[in-house]
């Protein structure tokens, strides 16, 4: 017999342990999450191969200092005769080869894939495993990303990069796959990332444990190519349809009603939170639609919503409705989210008019409330036919906000909750523009204008002369109708773009006639 010693100086293995480290699934650390990789199939498959050849296979280890290995096998006893000029293959030092997540997303980023292709994101601590996948996958038309951990795989994710489905190893190194599932269930829901475990484990306490955190399918190794890829055909059609229900239920509304999936909403459904609300309204929209086709109208509207749209997801709100061209949205976090993506929704609108001037339309403009409190989100309608809706005094005042805008001739109206819910006011750049009464209100509000969606120039007049402005606002309040006027008219001849002074000039006028303060006036 020819005897053959394998030695290592790795961590050894305890006394023990050494009579089952031959066993299949087992290991000196046997844990799925400890700190080397394996499955404990390695020794369990050379020992029955040892064997098959009539040979035997031992080991002798201490722990700290490393194992030697030594297995036999028989020696031909037919004399070969061979070539003098046969070189004998040198094994080749291996060094696993290691890349950052920000070189595999930046490689991501510039490869160039087709529309409507779906990543698929593989996490496995075996480079064999990740082969294996690999090559199941490589003519599906799939974009594949890999990664060689947990830890890795949560990296690309925190980096932006969000696939359509995960093929997730459950026994890796310093973070098993239970874990990872469990953490990105924290960001996504089932039904919008499907996770689809591997593993060497099958035993039912293993699935059971596996869609306990989240887990949408589960596939024992060694993985069948044809069930693997009907498992990901299926698990993906299913997400584009999720992801087709989203575009009418916004996520953010099931999980607040703890809904993993639009089945699970029930007509009634519903819950009470703070949040700011925003609404957002085309000045004009009724004579502009008047000079469109029908198709115009619906080209027209899209192409404004495609650039303020975004801008609300982008500052953590989500969008509650379309009503016709107006936008419902709201931000369940802070209410600086709302104010910000109102500011920003109002620079997409400049540069979407000098795309249209470009193309000869005329410019438009919009105007946009917003006002923070308490409202109630839920379902409405009937068996066969219901609706996601929200109901609340604050959805209201944040609407009659918006109708304001027109009233004053600024772009952005905010009510004092709003102000108030703001972490540093100082920011910003506002401004009091006095106490309404609005429609549906008994008692009046204080309302701000946020100026710092305007052109540059009309920012640094308004910040130049705010004092002065507020002074004029707060004269006018006490019905100091003269003194207001004399301050408006000041200001209105020193420089004529700011609108909302012109308005104050005509209701001193108004009011020192009439000897009503806009208090009293009613503004629908």
């Amino acid at each position: 017999m020819l005897e053959i010693h394998v030695i290592d100086t790795g961590i050894g293995i305890p006394p023990d342990k050494i009579d089952r480290i031959f066993e299949s699934f087992e290991q000196a650390d046997g844990s799925i999450a400890r700190h080397y990789g394996g499955t404990g199939l390695g020794l369990a498959i050379t020992k029955q191969l040892v064997e098959l050849h009539g040979g035997i296979i031992k080991v002798e280890s201490t722990v700290g200092v490393g194992s030697r290995f030594t297995f036999t096998l028989p020696l031909s006893q037919e004399k070969v005769d061979y070539q003098s000029s046969v070189e004998v293959s040198q094994v080749q030092d291996y060094t696993p080869r290691t890349v950052s997540p920000d070189r595999i997303l930046m490689a991501q980023e510039m490869a160039v894939t087709p529309e409507g292709t779906f990543h698929i994101l593989i996490v496995d601590d075996e480079p064999t495993n990740l082969q294996v996948i690999v090559n199941h996958l490589s003519l599906q038309n799939y974009a594949i990303t890999q990664a060689s951990s947990a830890l890795e795989a949560l990296e690309l994710i925190r980096l932006g990069f969000k696939p359509d489905l995960i093929l997730l190893d459950i026994m890796m190194p310093q973070m098993t796959g239970y874990e990872l599932c469990k953490k990105l269930r924290e960001q996504f829901l089932p039904n919008e990332l499907p996770i689809v475990l591997l593993t060497a484990k099958n035993q039912i306490s293993d699935l059971v444990e596996g869609f306990a955190v989240g887990a949408n399918d589960y596939l024992t190794k060694p993985v069948l190519k044809n069930e693997l890829l009907a498992r990901i055909k299926t698990h993906l059609r299913l997400a584009k349809i999720n992801a087709a229900y989203g575009r009418f239920v916004p996520y953010e509304f099931l999980q607040f009603l703890e809904r993993e999936s639009i089945v699970d909403v029930q007509l009634g459904d519903q819950v009470q939170k703070e949040m700011s609300i925003l609404f957002a309204d085309i000045r004009s929209f009724t004579s502009l639609s008047e000079q469109l086709s029908p198709k115009a109208n619906f080209d027209f509207l899209n192409s404004y919503l495609g650039r303020v749209s975004p801008v609300i997801r982008n500052y953590r709100g989500f969008i509650d409705k379309y009503i016709g061209d107006a936008v419902m949205a709201l931000f369940p976090q802070m209410a600086d989210d709302a104010v910000q993506a109102a500011i920003e929704m109002q620079k997409q609108v400049s540069l979407y008019n000098d795309h249209r001037q470009t193309c000869g339309y005329e410019p438009i403009a919009i105007g946009i409330g917003l006002h923070t409190g308490s409202l109630m989100l839920g379902t409405v309608g009937e068996s066969q036919r219901m609706d996601t809706t929200v109901i609340s005094d604050a959805v209201n005042l944040a609407s009659r906000l918006e109708g304001l805008t027109k009233v004053f001739g600024v772009e952005i109206l905010i009510s004092e909750e709003t102000l108030n819910g703001l972490t540093n006011a100082h920011h910003y750049s506002y401004r009091f523009l006095g106490r309404v009464t609005v429609k549906g209100k008994l008692q009046p509000i204080a309302i701000f204008e946020v100026f710092d969606g305007n052109p540059p120039p009309l920012i640094e007049l308004k910040r130049q002369t705010r004092t002065e402005f507020e002074r004029g606002v707060h004269l006018y309040v006490e019905k100091e109708y003269t003194k207001a006027q004399q301050i408006f008219t000041q200001l209105w001849q020193w420089d004529d773009r700011d609108r909302v002074v012109q308005f104050y000039q005509q209701r001193c006028q108004q009011a020192e006639r009439s000897g009503v303060s806009e208090v009293d006036i009613i503004i629908p």
